[in-house]
Order: structure tokens, then C-alpha cells, then sequence
């Protein structure tokens, strides 16, 4: 059961006639808590381990009791109460618990944490500890969401998984080099930012004034941010309304809507303009586009 909570595992139990194992794992959105207390073991993901999309993640071990081994890439981390490290689930690890253990392990999507950190083959099995600032307020973080009472709402549950990634990325943050740490600091603050735009579609409020003086910097960083995936702030939010709009007349499930509720649905409060640049966008006019989708082949 403890290897195939994450991804699968093959486990080899030092004393398979007293052995005792518990979990109790909590749902957060995106992010899986999972709390365990077991019997000494080994647990392995070789290449024997059929790879796949679905099992892309990081795990993220917070030291409880007793002291855990972990070997990625070459090196190799013990873990003792207090201390957390990180793994990649894409590659081959091994995991070493000699004694009996009580550890917390947190399992977030691949994806979710190099959109903070950019890539982080070099930070897999390496010791942070909660003596340092950083590593303190994650790992106590981490530790009231495993103890987090049930019957949290969705809405809540899905702000603690956004929290949950944005505090590891300021965690692994020192081990960074300079460059790499100005790189997290400007990937974790276009995240945001594209967060902000997509949650705020609808609103005529939505300029490039609102968003610097949000976020408080200057509306030529903002700018910068969104050059270094060769755009601008305002063809960005241009696309992304196009893009929410031109959803949402594909699907069935909006029939009942009108085009031009959907339109102002994204922020879209002039009809002529909204008709212009989605054909421009998509090669065809909004009708079109609604009945193509409906009946590709006619």
C-alpha cells in the first residue's frame, strides 16, 4: 500500500513478520499530504518502472522521527527530524528507512513547481533543514496542513496546494545560484501575474496600470516579465480572453449563452472589436467558428 500511494514503487521490508505501517493521507487540489509511520524498509523506482506522463511529480520528505535515506542523481541525502529534501518522481530513487519512521510526504505535479523554480536536477537529494529561515516555514507549514482538520471546502483546500507550492520554491530558493535565483524570482512573479490576469477576465479594470500597481512594480517590468516569452502584457491578455471565449463556444455545454455573454463573460465590452479580433485570431468569424465546432465536416 505505502509503494503505490505515490507512484509505483518496489519495497523490500527488513522483517516482513513485524512490520506495521499507517497512513493517512489528505487531499489538497492538485497536492497530495500524506503522513506515514512505519516499520524499517527499502523503497526503489528503477528503470524496471514503466515511466509515464501521470507520473510526473516531486516528492518532498519532511523528516518526523527517525532518519531516511535518499539517493537521486548521484547523490545521496540522510534525514534526520527536522530536516526535508526532494525527489523526482520522473527518474530513478531509492529510498532507506533502517529504523522505524514517521515522516510527511508531499507530492505536487512536476509542472506546478519548475513553473516557480525552472529546472531542478540539482536540487534532488539535497538536505534543507528548518534552522534556516526559509526551511522552517515550509516545513511548519507543512506540518499544520497534515494535521489540517477534514471538511475543508474545495475553494480553501485549493488556495492551502497553491500556498503549499509557492512555499517550496522560497525554500530550495538558497540553493540556487544567483542567476537561477533571479530566474525563480521572475518565473514565480509572471505565475502570479498570469494568475491574477486569469482571475480577473471579466474585469474592464484589467490594465497594465492595475497589474504593476498590484503586484507594486513598474509597468515596464511587467512587460520584461512577459518579453522573455516573447510577448507583451497586453497581447497576452488579449489571447487569453480570445482563448477563454473561443472555449466556451466549442463546448455544448454553453449553447444555451449568447456570444455576446460570452464575450463580456472575458472582458470583451465591445462587440465590433470582439467580432474583428477573433477573426483575425482564428481565421473565421465567431458564428463560424461556434457552428465548425459543432460540425467540423460540413
Amino acid at each position: 500500500m505505502i509503494c503505490n500511494t505515490f507512484v509505483p514503487l518496489a519495497c523490500t521490508l527488513n522483517n516482513m513478520n513485524d512490520f506495521s505501517a499507517s497512513l493517512e493521507i489528505r487531499e489538497l487540489a492538485e497536492v497530495k499530504v500524506v503522513s506515514i509511520d512505519a516499520s524499517p524498509q527499502l523503497v526503489e523506482r528503477g528503470k524496471e518502472h514503466r515511466f509515464s506522463c501521470s507520473d510526473e511529480y516531486i516528492l518532498l520528505s519532511l523528516a518526523q522521527r527517525g532518519r531516511a535515506g535518499i539517493r537521486q542523481d548521484n547523490r545521496e541525502v540522510t534525514l534526520s527530524a527536522g530536516e526535508f529534501s526532494l525527489y523526482d518522481t520522473r527518474k530513478p530513487y531509492q529510498l532507506s528507512f533502517t529504523e522505524s519512521f514517521k515522516q510527511i510526504v508531499v507530492r505536487i505535479p512536476y509542472k506546478a513547481v519548475i513553473d516557480r523554480t525552472g529546472p531542478i536536477d540539482h536540487l534532488t537529494a539535497r538536505p534543507f533543514s528548518n534552522q534556516q529561515p526559509f526551511g522552517r516555514l515550509a516545513y511548519d507549514f507543512f506540518m499544520g496542513v497534515a494535521a489540517l482538520p477534514a471538511g475543508q471546502s474545495a475553494k480553501t483546500l485549493g488556495k492551502i496546494a497553491e500556498q503549499s507550492i509557492d512555499l517550496l520554491a522560497m525554500a530550495v530558493s538558497p540553493l540556487l545560484h544567483q542567476q537561477k535565483a533571479v530566474t525563480l524570482s521572475r518565473n514565480t512573479l509572471l505565475y502570479r501575474i498570469k494568475q491574477h490576469i486569469a482571475t480577473h477576465l471579466d474585469s474592464p479594470e484589467l490594465t497594465l496600470t492595475q497589474v504593476s500597481q498590484f503586484f507594486g512594480i513598474s509597468s515596464r517590468y511587467v512587460n520584461q516579465l512577459f518579453n522573455d516569452e516573447h510577448t507583451s502584457f497586453g497581447r497576452y491578455v488579449l489571447a487569453t480572453r480570445l482563448e477563454s471565449c473561443a472555449a466556451r463556444l466549442s463546448q455544448t455545454h454553453y449553447d444555451h449563452l449568447t456570444v455576446s455573454s460570452i464575450a463580456y463573460r472575458f472582458g470583451f465590452y465591445d462587440m465590433a472589436y470582439f467580432s474583428r479580433t477573433f477573426k483575425a485570431r482564428f481565421g473565421m468569424t465567431v458564428k463560424a467558428y461556434r457552428r465548425e465546432s459543432r460540425y467540423p465536416d460540413t
